[in-house]
């Protein structure tokens, strides 16, 4: 998928954050010459996504074809620029440290035989169960009996560890075999996805480590 912005007088638009949510999940900004390219993106429907200072959000369905590269040309319209009121004198203010994680967690042992009986994907295609998250970590079972969409996390890294099934699983696009107790690690800006092999579920252990946790647990 190749994008190109603009705005309405036809100049390009740079730092555009640009989103594609579908059967391939990617996201990039635009460069100097108001271009962004998603290679690799599987055929189907997707929702793109448009933001950036000074411009006003805008999404777009598209679909990609199978073995096509799509052009998308995209005219974003300027924001109305607020004029904020006079700033009241300046008060001394101790200084704030930005977070750098999620809230912390509470201590947790669980049994996984057990989550799995009470959280069993049975004949549906996925299910991702949450065991735990804190901070920057979070730890969750991935129950596959249908190919998983490709995933890539630009600002995080991610293990997987068999715990159940045979599988295949493609990483940047190379497929390789996936058995019990097999560990796959996936550095940030990886492409990878899984599929199940036989009668039986693929189960896998998943620990992404780089995103901030949103509901501790």
């Amino acid at each position: 998928m190749a994008i190109t912005v603009t705005d309405s007088g036809g100049a390009t638009l740079d730092g555009v954050s640009v989103s594609a949510d579908g059967p391939t999940m990617r996201n990039g900004e635009t460069n100097g010459s108001g271009q962004v390219s998603f290679p690799g993106m599987l055929a189907g429907v997707y929702r793109l996504r448009f933001d950036g200072e000074g411009v006003v959000a805008f999404e777009k369905e598209v679909t990609v074809k199978p073995g096509l590269v799509l052009a998308v040309d995209v005219m974003l319209n300027h924001a109305k620029k607020v004029v904020p009121p006079p700033a009241p004198a300046p008060v001394a203010a101790p200084p704030t440290v930005a977070a750098k994680s999620g809230p912390a967690g509470q201590p947790l042992q669980v049994s996984v035989p057990r989550v799995l009986e009470g959280d069993f994907v049975g004949k549906n295609p996925r299910r991702e169960s949450v065991l735990s998250c804190s901070g920057n970590t979070r730890t969750t079972m991935l129950q596959i009996n249908q190919p998983m969409p490709e995933r890539m996390y630009a600002d995080a890294d991610v293990v997987y560890y068999v715990i159940g099934g045979e599988g295949t699983m493609k990483l940047d696009g190379k497929e390789s075999k996936l058995a019990l107790n097999d560990f796959v690690s996936i550095p940030r800006g990886g492409s990878h996805s899984f599929e199940r092999r036989g009668n039986r579920t693929l189960i896998l252990l998943s620990v992404l480590g780089g995103e901030a946790c949103d509901s501790p647990k």
